[in-house]
């Protein structure tokens, strides 16, 4: 689960929750609050949680108090777990004093894969129905509803380093629960009520501000004692009944009241195995705020921060929230949002397709411009052609016609190239004539000049000094007159080419 996630952890004296958003390197502890349970009942706190944190586009993770919470440790003649879950109300039938149609069950497999041992947890409809109206009616929706100490367990079990057989001990001021957790799997969770708390031992919940100290022995001795017997016997009733030999290697505890290093000495002295107090802050996917870090309870926020942590694609844990209560499936969802998703790409599409007719309709009219054009250009260059096919392709094929019979190349002999030409002509014409050339047009057949010269007579002399060269044939003056300002004559001379 990613984004912004709030777990709320809710026991029968408090609520806890913790706030985390999502990053690339775990998850970041955004804000965490503790309200205590008062005359108010669930209500008011909720009322009071959400009035103290904004809900808004998180995911909620709530937890149910585990003395709603029904426990059974059950054996199944198979393993699969869809099975599992159609059979269980038939087995756990003749073991409760409800009707089956009037519990919800949820479960957990205690076993390996080819075993058929689970601990089913059940909890009557209204129950659940009676929750969920409480939690919506101040803005909370659970994703999950979960059963308290299974998140504290199954995180415990996804550290490195514990131990595959262990017990997870919260200590609250009105109820216990323990959590036995054996071959790394939840087995067993009951929940007990306290012991009476000795006075000292209450009132030093804040040793380290305190100048009282730690409690004595003789004050604490008498509550660590029984609460001790309490969990060994219920450990040893467990276990001998269902003939397991794995026995618990260490102890995890929490709760405001037994966080302190006494209790783990107490702890481990009457339970004769290491006890080690929980801090689900330290996870490595944990970030923590200096601001936050200054107020943070760990024995306050372990459950809720747990929760918030929980991983429900994996399956870890109970989620008691299912059937008519379930929330709806991410197919549903994908199903509602189709018709929402259509829409909104029919209008991409229209627009991208509207922005394709249009750019191919600009483009077609240009296309056409152009070609009304290159057609007006090649009835200019070529007017004798009168059928125009390809008029590009018949341009270039008359380009290189032009080309090949182009006075550029021999037209007969090395002599008549376009610089002998013009060496000729100009070796022809007397330097003692003042002549300007302005035009020549030559081609394979023909050149004609065009140019200004003093007098008349000297045109003739022109003509009669080109007619003497051996590459021309007939030398013509096809016309000469006065210029306009009636100081120069005009002229125009064709010579016919020899090949």
């Amino acid at each position: 689960m990613h984004g912004n996630i709030t777990g709320i952890d809710i026991s029968t004296e408090q609520i806890t929750a913790v706030q985390t958003g999502g990053g690339l390197k775990g998850r970041r502890i955004l804000a965490s609050t503790r309200i205590p349970l008062n005359d108010g009942g669930l209500e008011e706190a909720l009322k009071t949680l959400a009035g103290s944190m904004d809900l808004r586009n998180h995911a909620c993770l709530v937890t149910i108090p585990d003395d709603l919470v029904s426990f059974r440790n059950i054996g199944m003649p198979f393993s699969d777990a869809k099975k599992i879950r159609q059979a269980l109300p038939f087995e756990v039938e003749g073991m409760l004093p409800y009707p089956v149609e009037d519990l919800l069950f949820d479960f957990v497999t205690t076993g390996g894969r080819s075993e058929g041992r689970v601990l089913a947890a059940s909890v009557q409809r209204q129950v659940i129905s009676d929750y969920l109206t409480v939690l919506q009616a101040n803005g909370i929706d659970p994703e999950v509803l979960e059963v308290r100490g299974s998140p504290l367990a199954s995180w415990l079990l996804n550290q490195t380093g514990t131990p595959d057989h262990i017990l997870v001990l919260e200590v609250g001021e009105k109820r216990h629960t323990l959590v036995l957790c054996l071959r790394r799997r939840i087995a067993l969770i009951r929940s007990f009520v306290a012991v009476p708390i000795p006075p000292l031992l209450a009132d030093s919940t804040d040793t380290v501000n305190s100048n009282r100290g730690d409690p004595s022995l003789e004050d604490v001795d008498p509550f660590f004692r029984s609460l001790c017997t309490a969990v060994h016997d219920t450990v040893h009733a467990f276990i001998s009944s269902e003939g397991i030999a794995d026995r618990p290697e260490k102890l995890f505890f929490t709760g405001e009241r037994v966080h302190g290093p006494l209790s783990s000495d107490l702890l481990s002295r009457f339970l004769d195995m290491p006890a080690e107090p929980i801090d689900v802050s330290q996870d490595k996917r944990v970030r923590m705020e200096e601001g936050i870090a200054r107020d943070w309870s760990p024995a306050l926020m372990n459950g809720a921060l747990s929760l918030a942590l929980r991983n429900p694609v994996r399956g870890e844990g109970f989620n008691l929230r299912r059937e008519e209560f379930g929330t709806e499936r991410q197919y549903l969802r994908i199903r509602k949002a189709v018709p929402k998703v259509a829409i909104f790409l029919f209008l991409i599409l229209s627009f991208l397709a509207a922005d394709m007719i249009i750019d191919t309709y600009s483009l077609r009219k240009e296309y056409m411009a152009l070609d009304r054009e290159i057609t007006t250009i090649f009835r200019q260059t070529l007017p004798q052609v009168t059928r125009i096919i390809h008029p590009v392709q018949q341009l270039r094929i008359s380009v290189e016609e032009m080309k090949r019979s182009s006075v550029s190349r021999p037209a007969g002999s090395p002599e008549n190239t376009m610089l002998d030409l013009l060496r000729e002509i100009s070796g022809r014409i007397p330097p003692s004539i003042r002549v300007q050339v302005y035009r020549m047009v030559m081609d394979p057949e023909t050149v004609r000049i065009s140019g200004r010269t003093d007098a008349f007579n000297e045109v003739d002399r022109i003509k009669n000094e080109l007619t003497t060269a051996k590459m021309f044939g007939a030398v013509n003056i096809t016309s000469a007159n006065l210029d306009r300002t009636g100081n120069k004559v005009q002229f125009e001379i064709a010579i016919e080419r020899k090949r």
